[in-house]
């Protein structure tokens, strides 16, 4: 039902993933949406809202909307038996390309496109659904951020270079040592990276260390959840336990039971 597709090389600094959802859901079931750094514009291609969050916000019938930079799970309840959506993954600092409104005004917000001035426009969910395939609407997608691009400004490069440092290190490194390689003061850096990413360091750091962790949960036993704690950074298995049940809603045990070969990016409650 859920299924990724790579971009163009030349975007693939700035968009991470295009991905579709699509296929036929309980009524009244609800969905877990994991923080993974990124940010979303997702276009809904059915005529009937099909999602709801626990703020009561639905996704209309082709309508699209965005995603800022989550801190933590957020509930999705199903509210129509069949779901179709396309998004589009940014990458963390690859939105800024293409604006220059800052990130951290869109952290742990979803906003609908009529009411938000970025990229693509309230009418992009329409164009697509005129498309008879997947490949059409993903060309149409694709050819559009390409042109975008073309008039678009730069990253930061000193804050991409921390995140790539944050995920080499798997989270486990230091914001001090973070500043000293890219040579910035404190509060130069933490103003950069938010405007840039919608995080602080620290928020970054917890959430590449938690996707680390999930992924390494998903390759061994569950008795083993204090070892990996202490491997993956984290204190103690307490540590861990807090830090799973705060990110994603639900203890390390779960992500020990899921498939090893598909991407995680939501739970089934």
């Amino acid at each position: 039902m859920y299924k990724e597709y790579q971009p163009h090389e030349i975007l693939a600094p700035y968009i991470d993933k295009y991905w579709v959802m699509e296929g036929t859901l309980e009524p009244e079931e609800r969905i877990k949406i994991l923080p993974d750094g990124c940010t979303d514009f997702i276009f809904n291609l059915d005529e009937s809202a099909n999602l709801a969050d626990q703020n009561g916000m639905k996704i209309g019938g082709m309508q699209a909307y965005f995603v800022g930079p989550m801190r933590a799970y957020s509930e999705l309840q199903v509210c129509s038996e069949m779901i179709h959506l396309i998004g589009v993954r940014f990458t963390p600092c690859g939105l800024t390309v293409f604006t220059k409104i800052p990130m951290s005004e869109f952290t742990d917000q979803r906003v609908f496109l009529p009411d938000l001035d970025v990229l693509f426009n309230a009418g992009f969910a329409a164009i697509l659904r005129e498309k008879n395939t997947l490949k059409e609407r993903l060309l149409i997608i694709e050819r559009y951020l390409l042109f975008c691009l073309r008039y678009s400004g730069e990253v930061d490069k000193q804050v991409v270079r921390a995140v790539g440092l944050m995920h080499q290190a798997d989270g486990k490194i230091p914001v001090r040592e973070l500043m000293e390689q890219v040579c910035l003061c404190q509060r130069h850096f933490e103003r950069r990276f938010k405007h840039a990413t919608g995080y602080t360091p620290k928020e970054y750091t917890r959430i590449v260390r938690f996707r680390r962790t999930m992924d390494v949960l998903r390759q061994v036993t569950r008795d083993n959840l204090f070892s990996v704690a202490i491997d993956c950074g984290y204190y103690d298995q307490s540590h861990l336990v807090k830090e799973f049940k705060r990110l994603s809603g639900s203890p390390p045990s779960v992500f020990a039971s899921l498939p090893k070969d598909i991407p995680i990016t939501y739970l089934d409650v």
